[in-house]
């Protein structure tokens, strides 16, 4: 079953809307604003969290300045009544090969807030995470079939509206509540489809985009996507949580709703910019010392030491070229890439990296570069061959990434398909051209 984790998305619990390519420093905020910038209203916030702004997101151990990248979120572990108890950082491992999955107690995690950007610390270092033991997904996967069963290929239930085209030959196994006594992961439920019943005749009748946690860690909604094509056009809705029963049937999970299709439609559209960071100040100058915010109401808050920190806020326009030297690559690791902010020829922000291309051998063949859109939405993957981008550093060991093409060229350039790259490599890979 296709897996759609979001990883890529508007991920905006961590500082994935400011950070520089730095090795050492926490996130940096967007600048402020002019003082000409017109008031905006505020939008109504939500006070819990989505599972989509926790799952991809780095992980620092502090809000200073000195703060260091120490993993990054891959998923979250629910228990069998839908409480986060913790997540899953992958620490480690360069450009996110050989990492090591390890849990850490979700109500331990902060979310540190300044200007725009949110982030979220951890009270550890990267060796305490690299010395717990690996994390093991086994106890929260489906049981599988007898080896007997196996030539069956009827897992869910059919998605063509009836039962007149299933085999005759081949029973349907029944399906059987699932046994989630050990609990979940969000990365099992998002995507999920989304039956009406577990009969042959039940209707696929949407898929699991997100899940909306209150601001506890507790699962309270669902955020089902239903209608369109292909994805294309859906309607995310929210729908209780606890009114959706997993399912299992032929070593395959899927969730089952007492609604139809068109009930679901009938619901308001679900609307995410409630669980966005609140926005930077209006006005040059006004920035604050980060407010730290635990995960849930029993997370002790920040030290005042740490509370008095803040990101780096520093323009690469306004740094004098002369005085970087090139980052060694050792230095160099999938933490200070993914989420970082890329600058053009011009020394303007021009994106920020979303993902990273492997070629067979595992060697870095590309960086994709996520350009435009507006809070990571709508924004457009790049791939630029690793030779066109320099990695800085300061005398301070702070790090900068930059590339010779200009935002306009990054969005004239063909989009990167992971499904398509390794046949469309040259069409799609943006390299300097001699």
């Amino acid at each position: 079953m296709i897996r759609k984790l979001l990883a890529t998305t508007a991920l905006a619990m961590v500082a994935a809307s400011g950070a520089l390519a730095q090795d050492t420093t926490a996130p940096a905020p967007a600048a402020p604003a002019t003082q000409n910038a017109a008031p905006t209203t505020p939008a109504v916030k939500a006070e819990g969290q989505l599972a989509t702004n926790i799952i991809g997101e780095s992980v620092y151990n502090g809000t200073g300045d000195s703060a260091q990248n120490i993993g990054k979120v891959t998923d979250v572990v629910f228990d069998k009544d839908g409480q986060a108890k913790s997540v899953v950082i992958g620490v480690g491992g360069f450009l996110g090969v050989g990492s090591k999955d390890v849990t850490f107690d979700f109500s331990k995690l902060q979310w540190a807030e300044k200007n725009g950007d949110r982030w979220l610390v951890a009270k550890t270092t990267k060796e305490q995470l690299t010395a717990q033991p690996a994390f093991d997904d086994t106890p929260f996967k489906p049981a599988q079939p007898p080896a007997a069963a196996q030539p069956s290929t009827t897992t869910a239930p059919a998605t063509d509206n009836t039962a007149q085209n299933a085999p005759a030959t081949a029973p349907i196994e029944p399906a059987k509540p699932a046994s989630i006594d050990q609990g979940q992961l969000a990365s099992a439920i998002i995507g999920e489809n989304v039956y009406n019943g577990t009969g042959s005749d039940a209707q696929d009748i949407g898929n699991v985009n997100d899940i909306v946690l209150s601001k506890e860690g507790k699962m309270q909604s669902l955020v089902i996507g239903v209608g369109g094509f292909l994805g294309l056009g859906q309607k995310n809705v929210a729908f209780d949580h606890d009114k959706a029963k997993p399912m299992e049937r032929g070593g395959d999970r899927f969730l089952v709703v007492e609604a139809t299709k068109e009930q679901l439609q009938a619901l308001p559209d679900f609307d995410r910019k409630a669980y966005d960071p609140a926005p930077a100040a209006a006005a040059a100058g006004a920035e604050t010392a980060p407010t730290m915010t635990p995960t849930t109401d029993t997370a002790q808050n920040s030290t005042a030491g740490e509370q008095a920190g803040k990101p780096d806020t520093t323009e690469t326009a306004a740094i004098d070229k002369s005085t970087l030297t090139a980052l060694p690559e050792d230095k160099i690791s999938a933490d200070n890439l993914i989420g970082t902010t890329v600058y053009g020829s011009n020394d303007a922000k021009v994106g920020k990296i979303g993902d990273i291309v492997l070629s067979s051998d595992n060697k870095v063949d590309a960086i994709v570069v996520d350009v435009g859109g507006f809070l990571g939405i709508g924004a457009k993957p790049v791939a630029i061959g690793m030779d066109n981008l320099k990695f800085m550093t300061d005398k301070d060991g702070k790090n900068y990434l930059y590339t010779n093409f200009t935002k306009e060229q990054l969005e004239a350039q063909t989009a990167y398909d992971k499904g398509s790259y390794a046949e469309n490599r040259d069409k799609q890979r943006m390299v300097l051209k001699p």
